[in-house]
């Protein structure tokens, strides 16, 4: 099984062999400091050209050795994080996707992800690595010289205190800059996608004034991580600029006072900026530490693979038993429900109408129905397993599903059919026979291979209707939920959707439809009449049209 953590767990290990190159790197960044020493305590007093030769020969393969670990570790590092975002991301997706997690928190994960990713993969990470090897460097100056040490030990605490303030002084600014910069650029995009009916509408000043409200509160909390930030940094600057006058004013005392060599001065001088390098590129570096970190741990929270039906090669189909228990459903943010307690059954070829007037919940019992939506309460469950594992499992799903609002994907006619999956043209093609439509799809600029836009941009609303319709019935589905397929379309259309849904009726399909067009009602087997979220009545068509036509014309002859 696929988890976050298993994947997780791979990346940690070639963090480790990371790491471990990286304790290689910092051990062959010993040759410069020593060849140094040596050139300056061996070479120059003897005047040993021999010993030059053989030190540079040494140093030089230091040099190339650490070059290669280098690029192993870079490689090694680039290689995890392409690979976690391939694999993780794929995963992610397909697990969101078959959970019914919201599209915000897909987003978020995607965040994080990518946020991790860059961490690993753009230097950051290194950083930390190098961090730890500070203390060989620490006491290589103290063999050296013991006061030579303690001012790289000083100077080091106080980079490492320099570090830990620029987490505390910008943890919570991070975290507001970072809502406010995606809420602007939400805003920006849910704009910019609709710009030319946004400005027909007479929305730019309103929208533009809208974002800069939103934009503000991004440039604000920037603006003070940005100075706080910029504080920070300029003392570990200091610090270590300081440090380094403290090495060359002490070195030379000592030199003078012959307790230390010119050339051990030298030496003293490399090592320590390399001891103080990766310190002060972390008091840079927490931020994007401290995001990585926190991505990381929403990554490692992610829910396992989902446990979903799966119907294998020669294996039977669902049959079709609908059962709706009990199930009351509220919308986000809605503090009534939209259905209420609703108990039904479908039995396998039943046609089911829908009917009640707008509001009434027709469009989310049609989505429960096709597992498009979870109850909030109560169960919705095909052959005694729930719709939405149904519809999420592998290979076609039982239910098909055209919805009010027809929801296709950036990509072409054929591949949202067949969603996105393998399937040739005449099967794609089959099921637009089918469903009636082959003739307005053939009919595209470049029939079924016709590119659509995100959102079904390209396509007028029948056309887009149509694709639909033809994925809806794609598969041999055992139940079609069609949510007021008479939209858009014309006399023509609406005799042919009628021919559809006989056709598919005759092949033994249960169809549930929600509308209130008579001509649709008039094939169903049973209706369904909702009135505010609960069901008012149900019964053959004849049955609910003279319980609702009985009162009306009493209503009438009363009035006269």
């Amino acid at each position: 099984m696929r988890t976050s953590r298993r994947m997780l767990k791979q990346v940690r290990r070639a963090l480790l062999a990371a790491f471990l190159f990286s304790g290689c790197i910092n051990v062959l960044m010993l040759a410069t400091p020593l060849y140094t020493l040596q050139v300056f305590e061996t070479v120059v007093p003897l005047g040993s050209i021999e010993t030059l030769v053989i030190l540079t020969l040494i140093t030089g393969s230091a040099i190339a050795a650490l070059a290669l670990v280098e690029i192993a570790r870079d490689t090694v590092l680039l290689r995890a994080g392409l690979w976690l975002d391939h694999e993780l991301g794929q995963h992610m997706l397909e697990n969101g996707l078959k959970l019914g997690t919201p599209g915000a928190e897909l987003k978020a994960d995607a965040r994080a992800l990518e946020q991790f990713k860059q961490f690993v993969t753009g230097g950051g990470v290194s950083i930390l690595f190098d961090a730890p090897w500070v203390p060989l460097f620490l006491v290589a100056l103290t063999v050296l010289n013991p006061l030579i040490g303690l001012v790289a030990a000083v100077a080091a605490g106080l980079l490492l205190l320099a570090a830990i303030l620029q987490s505390m002084l910008t943890n919570r600014l991070l975290g507001e800059s970072g809502r406010a910069h995606e809420r602007s650029e939400h805003w920006w995009t849910s704009v910019s996608s609709n710009a030319l009916l946004a400005g027909s509408l007479g929305l730019s000043p309103g929208a533009s004034r809208q974002w800069e409200q939103f934009n503000r509160a991004h440039i604000a909390s920037a603006y003070s991580l940005g100075k706080r930030t910029s504080f920070v940094k300029a003392i570990a600057r200091t610090v270590r600029i300081g440090s380094q006058v403290a090495l060359y004013g002490i070195g030379a005392w000592l030199v003078v006072r012959g307790e230390m060599t010119p050339g051990a001065l030298v030496a003293s001088a490399i090592l320590l900026a390399r001891a103080l390098a990766p310190l002060e590129q972390l008091v840079g570096a927490v931020r994007a530490a401290r995001a990585a970190l926190e991505s990381y741990r929403r990554l490692r929270g992610l829910p396992a693979d989902a446990s979903l039906p799966r119907v294998a090669a020669g294996e039977s189909a669902p049959a079709g038993n609908i059962v709706l228990s009990d199930v009351t459903y509220y919308h986000p943010s809605r503090r009534s429900p939209a259905l209420r307690s609703v108990n039904l059954t479908l039995e396998p070829g039943e046609c089911l109408g829908i009917v009640g007037p707008n509001g009434s919940g027709k469009s989310t019992l049609a989505s429960i129905l096709a597992g498009a939506a979870l109850p909030t309460s109560g169960t919705a469950d095909l052959d005694g397993i729930p719709i939405a594992k149904w519809q999420r499992g592998e290979g076609d799903p039982p239910v098909g599903y055209l919805p009010d609002d027809p929801c296709l994907i950036e990509g072409t006619v054929h591949a949202n059919i067949c969603r996105f999956g393998d399937a040739s043209l005449f099967t794609v093609a089959r099921a637009g026979m089918r469903a009636g439509v082959h003739d307005t799809l053939a009919t595209l600029a470049s029939g079924y291979d016709t590119e659509v836009g995100p959102g079904g941009q390209g396509l007028a609303l029948r056309e887009r209707r149509a694709v639909a319709l033809a994925r809806a019935v794609f598969g041999a589905p055992r139940v079609i939920v069609f949510d007021e397929p008479e939209l858009g379309l014309d006399g023509g259309s609406l005799r042919r959707l009628l021919s559809t849904l006989k056709s598919l009726k005759a092949d033994g399909v249960s169809i549930i439809v929600a509308t209130q067009d008579p001509r649709l009602l008039a094939m169903t087997d049973r209706i369904v009449v909702l009135n505010s979220g609960a069901i008012e009545a149900q019964g053959s068509p004849q049955d609910v049209s003279r319980t609702f036509t009985a009162p009306a014309r009493t209503a009438a002859a009363d009035m006269h």
